[in-house]
């Protein structure tokens, strides 16, 4: 089946990504099934999964933001992080079984194996999912260099800098990263420049706000900027 309402491309061997508007989530065709990662917002993705393999799919969610399970009620369960339980619930209205993910768990899919990386702080239950021999990271909303949500419920600036200094500790794993909005990937290296960031934001060091320039935030959140990092934050 084709929905015109994505943008569908294999990426590598086994790997898709299927894009709607300004988010995207990933699917990975391995032996005995298939794993996708993040439901993007509407459409029949179940169907568009399905064109691209008869293989059973699992699916896992980074962060149960709206734009990120939109058709998760397309599937049987999905997979998630259990500080993400009560969020998923509010934000979709129509919702498959949410099973638990936790730090350190592994998805192996015989041609892909993916660590679960617990990175709370954009989210209070955020993942990245870590693939140690094709040397690559999935990240979430949560490892880019467009603009990052840290203001509202559930966001946590001092988490997020302890997660991204996590993942400075992970960085001869990876070569990589895929992320959900804007580039698709991202060198490592942003990683840096996100921690240095906010733990600027925290000292009190933040540059000259400006307005949101996707329009969504209220106007009571302003973007700061430094180098490749890029917060949407509560006017401070």
């Amino acid at each position: 089946m084709d929905d015109s309402r994505y943008n569908v491309f294999q990426t590598d061997d086994g790997f898709w990504c299927i894009e709607q508007t300004f988010v995207r989530s990933f699917l990975f065709v391995g032996e005995q099934e298939a794993l996708l990662v993040d439901c993007l917002l509407d459409g029949d993705l179940k169907a568009r999964c399905e064109g691209i393999t008869d293989k059973p799919v699992r699916v896992v969610i980074t962060h149960a933001d709206g734009d990120h399970t939109g058709c998760a009620g397309q599937f049987d369960k999905v997979y998630m992080h259990p500080a993400e339980f009560d969020r998923y619930t509010l934000k979709n209205k129509a919702i498959a079984p949410a099973e638990p993910l936790w730090e350190g768990e592994v998805i192996d899919i015989g041609t892909f194996r993916f660590e679960v990386v617990l990175i709370p702080g954009h989210t209070p239950g955020s993942i990245a999912l870590l693939e140690r021999e094709k040397r690559f990271l999935i990240g979430g909303d949560s490892i880019q260099s467009g603009p990052i949500f840290l203001f509202g419920d559930g966001r946590n600036v001092p988490a997020f800098l302890a997660s991204m200094e996590k993942l400075k500790k992970l960085r001869g794993s990876f070569d990589k990263v895929y992320a959900s909005h804007h580039g698709l990937t991202e060198d490592p290296a942003v990683i840096e420049d996100l921690a240095s960031f906010a733990a600027d934001v925290l000292a009190g060091d933040l540059p000259e706000p400006q307005d949101d320039p996707g329009g969504k935030a209220p106007p009571s959140v302003k973007l700061y900027s430094r180098g490749n990092a890029h917060f949407l934050l509560s006017e401070r």
